[in-house]
């Protein structure tokens, strides 16, 4: 046999074998066990309940100012009882947020038609929510029912944000007591500071009355009393003692995640390190993040192999960011099942040099283990605890972690280097001896 070609064929089948040993494992994905539903970060808002047992934070307004010092600055999150979960969050305040007359004049007059419709839909909802939270409020299709003593109710309406109902304030699905008669329980409001600040009745306990949408006897309007019960024949439409108390429906399909209210989404600092184990949670106060269909496309992709070492980093270019304060690239990753594992910040885009386009590093979280993963890519907006938090579109990215570090790689390398080594040292000495025989 030409031992050249022997030479050349014991070379190839070492270094196939070299690539087979250093090669990453693509392993299958093996059940973690993890429970997505008591994620501290979720989905959607399937997981939240209705009937008041859960609560949200969403958009801004004046609670614990007086209304002689209320400016943009000392707004506060509003906390909203969920009402209902039927694929949209039916939910109304939980206290009573301002103190407005039902109508400017002492007259009989429907929903439809009355002042306060139209400050709850223009004055409120723009001191009360930015433009993406805004959008994220539907425009409803508020069903009028004549009162109790048979006041006529008039056209149904299409609102934003609007007032409960005296029969919405009996359901017990919706989480309230069932007699109008019934005192105390979940019809019993606060007045905020502010609220008692424009002179709404107030009880030593802070609790108010507040009106609700339904009429009343001529020229009044219905409302709840500072104990909880209903007064159907209602009070004069033009006093300034009842407070307002707004109810609106969220649309869901707008909402990328649920996180609690406190804590909920937690970064390490902001790089490639950023990565921090999602725990569990069990309250009932939740913050949401949304999408924000201002921001321009979000655009990421992988730089280099989407096989990791198990010790090492993942390489992201990623374009359509958007910079200033509280601005973040963000990222969170999953296993195979749709369970979230880890959530963090890898890009600063606060920082007075942030750009739209650039690279990322995100280095492996030790304890992931050798198997395949989705990693979720988005530009956001992290606005704080209690805080409706903005998003751009997610980019989803398919990797896989190896069951090797970059230690093993390089121990294979240096042995394959070392058995190829050898072998050519006994080829040339096996040319050698044959050399001498011939001579």
């Amino acid at each position: 046999m030409n031992m050249r070609k022997t030479f050349v064929c014991t070379a190839a089948f070492l270094m196939t074998g070299l690539l087979s040993f250093s090669a990453f494992q693509k392993t299958l994905h093996a059940d973690s066990g993890i429970n997505n539903s008591d994620k501290a970060i979720r989905y959607g808002t399937a997981h939240i309940s209705g009937a008041m047992e859960n609560n949200i934070y969403f958009g801004n307004y004046w609670q614990s100012v007086t209304s002689d010092n209320a400016t943009d600055s000392n707004k506060e999150p509003v906390k909203w009882r969920v009402l209902a979960n039927d694929g949209n969050l039916f939910v109304v305040s939980d206290q009573n947020l301002d103190c407005i007359e039902y109508n400017t004049f002492a007259e009989t007059v429907t929903w439809e038609n009355c002042f306060l419709r139209q400050w709850l839909n223009t004055k409120f909802i723009d001191n009360a929510f930015t433009t993406q939270e805004q959008d994220a409020v539907l425009e409803s299709l508020v069903v009028n029912q004549d009162g109790a003593k048979g006041s006529e109710a008039g056209a149904d309406t299409y609102d934003k944000v609007y007032l409960l109902s005296i029969y919405e304030v009996i359901d017990p699905e919706l989480g309230f007591p069932t007699d109008w008669k019934d005192k105390g329980g979940t019809r019993v409001s606060l007045n905020t500071g502010y609220t008692k600040s424009k002179g709404a009745i107030t009880g030593a306990d802070m609790s108010g009355a507040w009106w609700l949408r339904t009429p009343g006897d001529a020229k009044n309007a219905a409302n709840v009393f500072n104990e909880g019960n209903v007064f159907v024949r209602g009070g004069g439409v033009n006093n300034f003692i009842f407070a307002v108390r707004p109810a609106m429906n969220i649309d869901s399909s707008r909402v990328l995640f649920a996180s609690p209210a406190e804590g909920g989404k937690t970064s390490g600092v902001p790089g490639a390190d950023a990565m921090t184990a999602v725990g569990s949670y069990n309250g009932s106060d939740w913050k949401l993040t949304i999408r924000d269909d201002t921001r321009p496309v979000f655009g990421a992709s992988v730089s280099g192999s989407k096989t990791i070492l198990k010790d090492g980093a993942l390489k992201l270019k990623y374009t359509g960011a958007v910079t200033g304060a509280n601005e973040y690239i963000s990222i969170l990753i999953e296993d195979a099942d749709g369970n979230i594992l880890y959530y963090g910040n890898i890009v600063d885009n606060s920082s007075s040099d942030a750009t739209d386009s650039g690279n990322a590093t995100l280095n492996i979280p030790s304890d992931l283990t050798p198997e395949n993963y989705v990693i979720k890519v988005f530009s956001e907006q992290c606005n704080g605890n209690y805080k409706t938090d903005l998003a751009s579109n997610i980019v989803t990215l398919d990797i896989t972690v190896s069951k090797y570090k970059t230690a093993d790689r390089n121990l294979s390398i240096g042995i394959g280097a070392a058995i190829v080594a050898a072998a050519c040292v006994v080829v040339v000495l096996a040319v050698r001896k044959k050399n001498q025989k011939d001579s």
